[in-house]
């Protein structure tokens, strides 16, 4: 996927926390928008440059609780305007952030200053290392077909990467440890070594809410 949509990313990112929600690159996400300044959020958003922020949250105390230093910036791709306010959108995972400092605009919502942060690539020919993934996924138990088709159209090895890293059945530490990850040889070695804990029997990938 080109970056053209994030050609002119302003480097001010509007931030969506939630507890135990780790959103990678190339991904959608369904949300449920329903608290007010979310829903400010998302107006401002569908006005503008449709980007939002997915971080994960780790605490709960305070008007401005801790959040992880790496997010997934997101761009709403389809929207749904509810009759009382609320929405559901689709959110595409474009691109690894990591908040510099949040700024004090007089938002409902939490805003920080970021920056992109680029794949590291394996170095070399990823012929190899993309079959040898795809074979790893093919052999765990109960392997969804949708998600096969996903990884045999991944235009690299770091999108296949963070796919994978979605869908498998993992704590968010190990999800939040795989997107502050820039290596893709060092989140390939990461996925290889879960693929082999994977419970015989258990559904891969699991329900959108078990991320």
């Amino acid at each position: 996927m080109d970056d053209l949509d994030l050609k002119g990313f302003s480097g001010r990112v509007r931030l969506f926390p939630l507890p135990g929600f780790v959103m990678f690159p190339n991904t959608v996400a369904p949300l449920h928008i329903f608290e007010p300044r979310y829903r400010a959020m998302t107006e401002h958003a569908l006005a503008g440059d449709r980007l939002i922020a997915m971080v994960r949250l780790l605490g709960d105390g305070g008007p401005r609780p801790p959040v992880e230093q790496v997010g997934c910036l997101g761009r709403i791709i389809h929207h749904e305007r509810l009759h009382d306010g609320r929405f559901n959108i689709l959110l595409l995972g474009r691109k690894r952030v990591r908040l510099l400092r949040e700024t004090d605009d007089d938002e409902p919502y939490r805003i920080a200053e970021a920056e992109l942060i680029e794949d590291v690539p394996m170095p070399g020919d990823q012929t190899a290392p993309c079959a040898e993934i795809v074979e790893l996924v093919r052999q765990a138990t109960g392997v969804d077909q949708d998600l096969m088709e996903l990884l045999l159209r991944a235009d690299s090895l770091g999108t296949m990467a963070d796919v994978i890293a979605h869908a498998l059945p993992a704590p968010a530490d190990w999800k939040q440890r795989m997107l502050a990850e820039s290596s893709v040889e060092a989140r390939v070695a990461a996925i290889r070594r879960r693929l082999q804990d994977v419970p015989s029997g258990r559904p891969f990938p699991p329900p959108f809410s078990a991320n």
